[in-house]
C-alpha cells in the first residue's frame, strides 16, 4: 500500500499537502500540533498504524499550514482558518460526507 501526496490551495492562497491511502469510505484525519506526511510514512513504527486504518477506508491526512509539506510562511494560524483548511481539503476531494478523526489538538478542529 502506498500513499499519494497531492496539494491544494486555500482561499487565502496557502498550499496544503495531503495524502491519500486506501480505498473505501473516506476518513479525514486532522493531525496534532506538528506533522510531516512523508516522514510519518517512512517511520517503520508509524506506517503500520496508517496502513491498518486504511483497510476498507480511504484515509486522507494533511499537513496543516505552517507544518510538514504545506506552506510554512503563513500569517494566519487561527482556529477559524484551520477549520477553513479542513473544508478546503474536503472540497478539493469532493467529499460531501466523511468520517473525521482529530488527533491531539486536531480534535478541536
Amino acid at each position: 500500500m502506498e500513499q499519494q501526496i497531492r496539494f491544494c490551495s486555500t482561499s487565502d492562497g496557502v498550499r496544503l499537502a495531503y495524502a491519500i491511502l486506501g480505498d473505501g469510505r473516506p476518513l479525514l484525519v486532522v493531525s496534532g500540533w506538528l506533522s510531516h506526511l512523508q516522514i510519518e510514512w517512512d517511520d517503520a513504527d508509524v506506517r503500520p498504524f496508517w496502513e491498518g486504518l486504511a483497510r476498507g477506508r480511504r484515509v486522507i491526512r494533511y499537513d496543516k499550514r505552517g507544518t510538514g509539506l504545506s506552506d510554512w510562511d503563513v500569517a494566519d494560524l487561527s482556529f477559524e482558518t484551520r477549520v477553513r483548511d479542513l473544508g478546503a481539503i474536503a472540497d478539493e476531494l469532493g467529499l460531501d460526507h466523511f468520517e473525521l478523526l482529530g488527533i491531539s489538538e486536531g480534535g478541536a478542529t
